[in-house]
């Protein structure tokens, strides 16, 4: 005979409840880094073909600008992220974001080849937003997994800002200097939901602390 007990409804409705806040933690923090590509790879879908800078050609030269900016940023995000805390964070990363976004206007108003600083600034926020976000899926004991929807972003993300890019500029007659800028204004409202959804993301559980180090 089975003795079916009170407990394993609460256990069936606990693992419901978990798998459905790891789904939305990993289309939160997909989402999120997604849309944060928009601000850092449009303009790699331009060609600026003939143009050059500094004896470089001038795509060349802006995607130094941009890793160098980006670089220096992950120095910077080691005291940054780590002491940013966890109520701040969704607030930091919409800071950053809005920084990067403002880099692009500029860099669409700075004539060539002096527009390549705005890539350096809109690098310098950018490459800190990662490390924020997984902030939100740390310490829980899903981690891993949550933190591989997250990468999996990567993967997407690029190839779908070009093609938005490229778009604009083939279908839609927008120079390679404003191109940037536009693409992202397109994910801004994606983002800031995405950004929205990461806020509501509760805290790791007793049970996360005790299999976890809390964070």
């Amino acid at each position: 005979m089975i003795v079916v007990t009170g407990d394993a409804p609460d256990e069936a409705a606990l693992d419901r409840s978990r798998w459905r806040l790891s789904a939305h933690c990993v289309i939160a923090a997909f989402g999120t880094y997604f849309c944060v590509y928009a601000l850092r790879k449009p303009f790699t879908a331009a060609t600026f073909e003939g143009q050059e800078a500094f004896g470089l050609a001038l795509k060349a030269f802006y995607v130094a600008s941009q890793v160098a900016g980006y670089t220096i940023s992950k120095f910077i995000g080691i005291g940054l992220v780590s002491s940013t805390p966890p109520a701040r964070r969704a607030p930091t990363i919409v800071a950053l974001v809005a920084i990067a976004q403002a880099s692009l206007l500029l860099f669409g108003l700075t004539p060539a080849p002096w527009n390549a600083i705005w890539l350096f600034v809109n690098g310098l926020p950018l490459g800190m937003v990662f490390g924020l976000i997984l902030g939100f899926l740390e310490g829980r004991r899903q981690s891993e997994l949550l933190t591989a929807g997250l990468c999996a972003s990567f993967i997407l993300s690029t190839g779908t800002v070009k093609s938005v890019g490229q778009s604009l500029v083939v279908s839609h007659g927008v120079s390679e200097q404003w191109m940037p800028a536009l693409v992202g204004l397109v994910f801004l409202g994606p983002l800031l939901f995405f950004v929205w959804l990461l806020r509501r993301i509760p805290p790791p559980d007793e049970r996360d602390i005790q299999a976890r180090t809390k964070r």
